[in-house]
């Protein structure tokens, strides 16, 4: 494994533990959002998280995408990652009572569906026939979240709960930081084993 793919791979996992790390406020936020006393300290809470959140996962994609060769790749990435620091950075400047929790259901299906995108690229480049069926299906999974959070989005101001809500944005990053740490722990794993396999 050369050093670009391995910066590449250990970059991603650290994505995957931050957002397992503020995909563990799913603990708390839901139940705060639950009542109308804690409501307002919920969304504070929850906008800030997430924005910070946005941040650092946006730049984490912007310095992973020098680790790639393939340019469709790299240019994908850099996009996502300006886009993901701008909408974090634009709400961390907005006053606190004007930020709303369903906003972030358009931040998660615009991250999933660039996930889509990039995984779709990734695959088409995979050494194995492995790796690019598993990389397939995160793209088809990526995809399916894209389309059901834009969905739920456009709906969630006025048809859910903000506790509905809370579990729906804590709950995919729970999922997609799990989904980051197991795909970039394989690869990790799979390319350090035939690294050793080679000597």
């Amino acid at each position: 494994m050369n050093s670009r793919d391995l910066h590449f791979w250990v970059t991603n996992l650290i994505r995957g533990l931050l957002a397992l790390a503020v995909g563990s406020g799913a603990i708390v936020i839901p139940d705060l959002a639950a009542t109308l006393l804690f409501l307002p300290f919920a969304v504070i809470i929850s906008a800030l998280c997430l924005s910070v959140y946005a941040i650092l996962d946006s730049a984490l994609v912007f310095i992973s995408s020098f680790m790639l060769p393939s340019k469709t790749e790299a240019f994908t990435l850099r996009v996502q990652g300006i886009l993901g620091v701008s909408f974090g950075v634009a709400l961390l400047s907005l006053v606190y009572d004007k930020v709303h929790l369903h906003w972030f259901l358009y931040m998660i299906a615009a991250q999933a569906f660039f996930t889509a995108i990039v995984e779709c690229i990734i695959a088409r480049h995979a050494h194995t026939r492995g790796a690019s069926i598993w990389n397939y299906a995160a793209s088809i999974a990526a995809l399916a979240f894209a389309i059901g959070y834009s969905c739920v989005a456009v709906t969630a101001e006025t048809e859910r709960e903000p506790r509905e809500i809370a579990w729906l944005i804590f709950g995919y990053l729970l999922s997609f930081g799990l989904a980051q740490c197991i795909t970039a722990a394989r690869e990790l794993f799979s390319k350090q084993s035939t690294a050793e396999a080679s000597v």
